[in-house]
């Protein structure tokens, strides 16, 4: 990749010029409007290590921003920054991750960034990152440096003994996968010819996160009335059945069982996001690496992403601002960010020069082998609608695994008083909700 890196590199230099000046100083649309840095420091709160991020900037921008870390433990992260926002002990910058990213967007607590130039800087990012960090008033308070578009992948191996298709025809697989009923069929195939030894998935969570981050309504609506998509509830059935029939192995999504079936030959296929292929079955996929393969699957979704906003007020707004949109619309940053950390990173033009690179430089070691993800992840993610997550959905999202999904698929409620919990904690969450 060290080859490919520096040509793509070089046909965006001048691209990146612009922005590295805007970086270093003022652009044209900030000098009247923006507040006014005196010095160079950012005090950046983040729930997952950006040192590498911080390194490289430092690296191409050495008389720039003076960047201090903290990070947070993700389960404590919002409850720290709940406290300090509004405070003279509020951090310059924070890193929002998906779950909780548009509670701080409505918050009123971030800058606006149209006064930085993130209009022009986001030109060719894709629209439903850019969507999730608009306030209400249609500010852009928030942007995001990833896309994370969901796939669904397979050992191609397995798919190839229990189905007959040929390791690389990911057409076909696809065909197999490629609707939920597809998915059904798919996985009693698996269950008989295998004896019952193997699963399609290891457990609900791959069929949950793709429905729930592929939905087309919202949690809420703009009347604040609790909203359940539809597709939902199929799911929901379409996962009572496989645990009716054995069709999953039925583990915990993300506990050790789940991340075992990527070792073992238990276990077909998995629904992860575009960064779950590197972080997570990289490293997991001990003896298996090189034979998995990646696929759309039924239905296009997001999982995950993390998005920066600069403290509204803040000594260092500025510099959290435009240090914001350097990370997120660099082209030499983000094409550093997808080759280093093979990254689906949030602007189109460098993940369509990373991809046409890759062909000839695959990176070494991946587990799915020389296939290239990026036109697969390219089309996925301009399926995604960006505009229907709310404040809400961490928590909304969480009831819904917990009142109904886990409690109905397994048989240990009906499905009426599971969907009457979820309402009841809802409303006993959000009283401004209308559940009924």
């Amino acid at each position: 990749m060290k080859t490919s890196k520096k040509v793509i590199l070089g046909t965006i230099a001048l691209a990146s010029a612009g922005l590295l000046a805007a970086c270093g100083s003022s652009t044209s649309a900030s000098k009247s409007s923006t507040p006014k840095a005196t010095d160079k420091n950012i005090n950046l709160w983040t729930f997952a290590d950006m040192k590498p991020q911080i390194q490289e900037y430092e690296k191409e921008n050495p008389n720039g921003f003076k960047i201090k870390e903290t990070v947070i433990p993700y389960a404590d992260f919002q409850t720290k920054l709940d406290k300090v926002l509004g405070t003279n002990k509020a951090p310059d910058m924070v890193a929002l991750d998906a779950g909780f990213v548009s509670k701080y967007v409505d918050s009123g607590m971030l800058a606006n960034l149209k006064p930085y130039g993130v209009k022009s800087a986001t030109k060719d990012s894709f629209s439903y990152t850019l969507d999730i960090g608009k306030d209400s008033k249609g500010n852009q308070v928030a942007i995001s440096y990833q896309a994370a578009p969901g796939a669904v992948y397979y050992r191609a191996s397995l798919l190839q003994k229990y189905l007959g298709i040929a390791p690389d025809d990911q057409k076909a697989a696809q065909q197999a996968f490629s609707n939920w009923n597809q998915v059904e069929k798919t996985a009693e195939t698996i269950k008989e010819k295998s004896g019952g030894k193997a699963y399609l998935f290891s457990s609900l969570q791959d069929m949950y996160m793709p429905a729930i981050g592929g939905r087309t309504e919202g949690w809420v609506s703009k009347d604040n009335k609790l909203q359940i998509d539809p597709s939902l509830l199929t799911n929901l059935d379409l996962m009572k059945t496989f645990v009716d029939k054995g069709l999953t192995q039925n583990t915990v999504g993300q506990n050790s069982d789940w991340f075992a079936g990527m070792s073992s030959d238990n276990i077909v296929a998995y629904s992860l996001p575009s960064w779950g292929l590197f972080y997570w079955l990289k490293d997991y996929s001990k003896g298996t690496a090189g034979d998995w393969r990646a696929i759309q699957g039924p239905q296009s979704y997001s999982w995950g992403g993390t998005w920066f906003g600069a403290v509204k007020g803040t000594k260092d707004e500025a510099n959290a601002a435009k240090l914001a949109i350097y990370w997120s619309t660099d082209k030499k940053f983000q094409t550093w960010q997808a080759s280093a950390n093979t990254d689906f990173v949030a602007d189109q033009k460098v993940d369509e020069a990373v991809a046409k690179d890759y062909d000839n430089n695959p990176v070494k070691g991946s587990p799915i082998g020389t296939q290239n993800p990026y036109s697969l992840f390219s089309e996925a993610a301009k399926n995604i609608n960006g505009k229907i997550i709310t404040k809400y959905d961490q928590n909304i999202q969480n009831l819904w695994i917990n009142d109904v999904i886990n409690p109905y698929a397994n048989g240990k409620t009906t499905k009426d008083k599971a969907l009457a919990t979820f309402k009841a904690d809802v409303k006993s969450a959000y009283p401004e909700l209308t559940t009924d």
